[in-house]
C-alpha cells in the first residue's frame, strides 16, 4: 500500500506536468497525498426534481432538454445562456466568462443534460448561475463528496481526480496494521476506509467516523510508537550543571520577580541539569507567561559551567526576536550569543561555524539552519525547541544530538505556547516529561474579547479607527491565503479595508511569501509604518509589537479555542488595554457561537483547551485540516483526543518501517 501511495502524481489520469507542478506546490506530491485530501461534507444527490417542484433558494438537481443557447458580449468573457425545457417547466442556465460552452456538442439543442444547482427565481423564471451539468445518461444517483479548493481546482475538479485515483486502488493493497487492527476489532481495511471517505454508498455517520477513525488510527500508532522509541533513547547520563553562579545571578538582576508558576518549572529543569542523567522536559507555557527567562536561566546555567546551549526556532522573526531578549538579559554576564538563520550571510555564516566549532561562541539561537550537517558544537550540552511541536520529532532530537563522539548525551528543552490538557500532552509528548506554566507576568491587562456577526462593519470600523487615531496596530486574521469558493483570502481583505482606511498603509501576510519579504512586512508593521496587517495565523506565534491592540479574526468558529487563544496572545503585550473581535460566519451554528463565548470568559489557555475538548467532542468524521498541527496529516488534536488517548493506553506491539513513517510524517520531518 505504501509504495502504491509514494507514486508520482502523473500516475492519476488528468493531471499533467504543469499541474502536477500546481499541486506540489500545494505540499501534494504524491498518490497519497491527494487521496488524504479528504471530503469536507457530502450531499444527497439521488433524487432529481421535476422543474415544476422547484423552490427558491433550494440546491437541487433537476434535468431538461437544452431548447436554446446563446451567447452576449464579446470574446472570452461572453456570457452563455441555456433555455432547459420540459413537460413540466422551463429554467435559464447563466454561465459567465464561458464562450467555450458555444462550441461544447454536448450543450447542443435538443441534448438532455442533468444539472445541480441553487435555483432562483427572477422575473417569474427559474433560473441557476453556473449550476455543475452533465450529460443526463451519464448521472449517477449517489451520496457525493464535497472537497475543499485546492491549488486553484474546484472542489468539483479535486473530487474528479480523486476518483481517477481510486481507480488505481486494487483490492490487494494493504497495510501492515489491516491486519493487526483487524485482530483488534477494525472490521475496515485502509483500502476500504479511503473508499468510503470518498465514494460513500450512504450517509451513514457513524460507519463514516469510524473509516476516518481507522485512518487517523494508523497515523496516530506510528507517531505514538516513535515517541516510545525516543523515550528509550532519552534514559541515558548527561553533564551534570551544578558548578556555576551566572544563573543565580541572572536570578538576582531580573527586571521582576519569577511567578510562582515560573519558579516552579526553573526547579524542575535546574533539578534536571544538575541530575547527571538527560534532561528530556517539554514546557508549557500560556502566552506571554515568561518561558524565555526561564530558558535564559538554562542556557546561563550551561554557559556558566565552560558548555555550550543552542536554542531553535521554527521563524526567522521569532529567533530574532529571542536572540535580542537574550541579548539583554545575558550580555550582563558577560556571554555573547550570535543568529544563525537561512539568511545570514556566507562570511558571518563560516565565522559562526568557526566559533562553534572551536568552543569559541557557547550560546546561538537559529532557525532550521541550525540541523544542517557543516553546524558542529565543540560541547554542546544544552537544545532549547521554541514552539516545539512545529518541529518533527527528528527534528527536536536533531540539534539535541550535534555533540562529539565521546561526550555526554545533550539536555533537551522542548516550549510550546499551544495549551494542550495534562493527559493529552503526555501522550502526544510520551517521549518527555512535562512542566506547565500558568499565569501571566505583572502589568498585563487581559485582553477585552467580543463576538460579533459580520453585519457589524460599519461599527468595528468605527471601533478600529479609534485605535489607530490612538496609536494602536490592528491584526485583522483571515483563514485562508486564497481566494476560491470557501471564503476569503488575504488579498480579499486588503483591498477592502483598503476602503475604511486609505491611509493605514496596510499590508497583506502569509506563510508563501518569501522570508526576506515577511521580515520586511513585519517590520514595517512593528515600525508602525504599516498599521493594519491582515495576515493567515502565520502571525499565531513569535510576532511581538506592544503597539498592537486590536486584533480581529474572521470565521472565528473555524477555529479550535486553542488556536484562537494563541492569535488573541498577539495583543496585549504592553499595559495598555487590548481587545480581540471575533467574527462568526454567517452559516456558524448556535453550538459554534456557544464555544466562542468561552473566549469572552477565560483567559487560561489550558481552561480553553480543556473546553474545547469539552465542547467538540470526537469530532466529525472528516476533517477541516489537511495538515500542519503537530505535524499531522488528519488528526486534529482537539477533535481526535479521544482517539490519541486510546492508542496512548492500548499500544499494539507494532514497529513501522522507514517508508510508513516517511509517508506519515512528511510535514513534520522535512527541512523547509
Amino acid at each position: 500500500m505504501y509504495q502504491f501511495m509514494a507514486q508520482e502524481l502523473s500516475k492519476i489520469k488528468g493531471i499533467g506536468p504543469a499541474l502536477e507542478k500546481r499541486l506540489q506546490g500545494r505540499d501534494i506530491h504524491y498518490v497519497g497525498d491527494l487521496l488524504l485530501h479528504l471530503p469536507k461534507d457530502y450531499i444527497d444527490d439521488r433524487i432529481v426534481t421535476p422543474i415544476s417542484r422547484l423552490a427558491h433558494g433550494v440546491e437541487t438537481r433537476t434535468e431538461g432538454v437544452v431548447l436554446s443557447r446563446e451567447a452576449r458580449g464579446y470574446g472570452p468573457k461572453k456570457q452563455v445562456l441555456i433555455l432547459l425545457g420540459s413537460d413540466s417547466g422551463e429554467i435559464r442556465l447563466s454561465f459567465f466568462h464561458s464562450a467555450f460552452m458555444m462550441h461544447d456538442a454536448r450543450l447542443s439543442e435538443g441534448r438532455v443534460i442533468s444539472i445541480r444547482g441553487v435555483v432562483e427565481r427572477w422575473q417569474g423564471q427559474w433560473q441557476m448561475t453556473h449550476p455543475d451539468w452533465i450529460l443526463a445518461d451519464a448521472f449517477k444517483p449517489g451520496y457525493q463528496p464535497v472537497y475543499s479548493a485546492l491549488a486553484g481546482l474546484t472542489g468539483k475538479r479535486v473530487a474528479t481526480l480523486i476518483q481517477q485515483g481510486l481507480t488505481l486502488l486494487v483490492p490487494s493493497l494493504v497495510t501492515p496494521l489491516d491486519g493487526l487492527l483487524n485482530n483488534l476489532g477494525s472490521s475496515l481495511s485502509f483500502r476500504q476506509a479511503l473508499i468510503q471517505l470518498h465514494s460513500p454508498a450512504d450517509l451513514d455517520r457513524a460507519r463514516l467516523v469510524q473509516s476516518s477513525a481507522r485512518l487517523k488510527s494508523e497515523e496516530i500508532i506510528v507517531y505514538l510508537q516513535l515517541m516510545r522509541e525516543k523515550k528509550r533513547q532519552a534514559d541515558c547520563l548527561a553533564n551534570s550543571l551544578q558548578a556555576e553562579s551566572s544563573s543565580e545571578k541572572l536570578l538576582a538582576a531580573l527586571p521582576y520577580p519569577l511567578t510562582t508558576a515560573q519558579a516552579e518549572a526553573w526547579r524542575d529543569i535546574s533539578n534536571d541539569l544538575c541530575s547527571g542523567k538527560r534532561m528530556h522536559r517539554l514546557l508549557q507555557g500560556d502566552v506571554g507567561a515568561g518561558k524565555t527567562w526561564v530558558a535564559a536561566l538554562a542556557m546561563a546555567k550551561a554557559a556558566g559551567c565552560g558548555f555550550q546551549a543552542a536554542l531553535l526556532a521554527p521563524t526567522e522573526v521569532l529567533a530574532q526576536q529571542h536572540a535580542e531578549t537574550l541579548h539583554e538579559l545575558l550580555a550582563p554576564l558577560g556571554f555573547e550569543i550570535k543568529l544563525l538563520t537561512g539568511s545570514t550571510r556566507a562570511k558571518a555564516r563560516r565565522e559562526l561555524l568557526a566559533e562553534l566549532m572551536s568552543g569559541e561562541l557557547q550560546l546561538v539561537v537559529g532557525t532550521h539552519a541550525l540541523l544542517t550537517d557543516d553546524v558542529q558544537f565543540h560541547h554542546l550540552t544544552l537544545a532549547l525547541v521554541d514552539e516545539q511541536h512545529r518541529f518533527g520529532v527528528r527534528q527536536r532530537w536533531g540539534l539535541a544530538e550535534k555533540c562529539r563522539d565521546g561526550h555526554a548525551a545533550v539536555h533537551l528543552l522542548g516550549m510550546t505556547a499551544t495549551p494542550i490538557p495534562r493527559t493529552l500532552a503526555l501522550a502526544l509528548y510520551g517521549d518527555m516529561d512535562l512542566s506547565i506554566m500558568r499565569g501571566m507576568p505583572p502589568g498585563r491587562k487581559p485582553v477585552e474579547t467580543r463576538v460579533i456577526t459580520a453585519d457589524k462593519m460599519k461599527p468595528l470600523a468605527a471601533g478600529m479607527q479609534r485605535i489607530l487615531d490612538d496609536g494602536g496596530r490592528i491584526y485583522w486574521i483571515v483563514p485562508r491565503i486564497d481566494e476560491d469558493e470557501d471564503g476569503i483570502s488575504v488579498d480579499q481583505r486588503v483591498e477592502l479595508l483598503k476602503g475604511y482606511f486609505p491611509e493605514a498603509n496596510l499590508l497583506g501576510l502569509h506563510g508563501r511569501l518569501k522570508s526576506k519579504l515577511k521580515k520586511e512586512i513585519l517590520d514595517n508593521f512593528s515600525s508602525q509604518a504599516c498599521k493594519i496587517l491582515v495576515s493567515t495565523t502565520v502571525v499565531e506565534v513569535g510576532v511581538n509589537v506592544p503597539s498592537a491592540r486590536l486584533i480581529v479574526i474572521e470565521l472565528a468558529e473555524s477555529y479550535g479555542l486553542a488556536q484562537l487563544h494563541q492569535l488573541r496572545g498577539r495583543v496585549g503585550r504592553s499595559s495598555e488595554q487590548s481587545y480581540c473581535m471575533l467574527i462568526a460566519g454567517g452559516e456558524a451554528s448556535q453550538s459554534s457561537l456557544a464555544r466562542l463565548q468561552q473566549m469572552v470568559h477565560s483567559h487560561d489557555g489550558l481552561e480553553l483547551a480543556e473546553a474545547d475538548l469539552a465542547l467538540r467532542g470526537s469530532g466529525d468524521a472528516v476533517g477541516t485540516r489537511q495538515h500542519g498541527e503537530a505535524g499531522f496529516r488528519l488528526l486534529n488534536i482537539a477533535e481526535d483526543s479521544d482517539l490519541i488517548r486510546y492508542w496512548h493506553e492500548h499500544m499494539p506491539d507494532y514497529h513501522p518501517d522507514e517508508a510508513i513513517q516517511r509517508f506519515w510524517r512528511p510535514y513534520a520531518e522535512s527541512m523547509d
